[in-house]
């Protein structure tokens, strides 16, 4: 799907370079596939649940003090990332690998691997 100030459409070149575009995926195919080509799964989350592994919080931290127009830009952006009414839990992250065990800072608290 293509959306684009608030119109949607399922032709990806209606607006080309103006549109968001969207899939719907299927992870536990992508895992299933995965796993006929040798590979495993290293990791699912959810966007939020693996942004806040990787340390967007902290990231955010840094970027100036609470009260300053930087840190709201900053805050504003992270909120519709991770918030579930957003982006937070309706995108989702999956890592596959080959061979040796990453361990993956990013899925360690809420791996969901379980759920594929």
């Amino acid at each position: 799907m293509a959306h684009y100030r608030h119109r949607a459409t399922p032709d990806p070149f209606v607006w080309p370079g103006l549109a968001d575009l969207t899939v719907h995926v299927d992870f536990t195919a992508i895992a299933e596939a995965g796993a006929r080509a040798g590979l495993g799964v290293a990791g699912y989350a959810s966007q939020a649940a693996f942004l806040i592994g990787a340390g967007i919080l902290d990231r955010l931290a840094e970027s100036g003090e609470p009260s300053s127009p930087a840190y709201l830009r900053h805050a504003a952006a992270v909120q519709t990332l991770l918030s579930p009414a957003e982006m937070g839990e309706l995108f989702k992250v999956i890592a596959l690998e080959r061979g040796t065990a990453i361990r993956w800072d990013a899925f360690a608290r809420n791996d969901a691997s379980h759920r594929l």
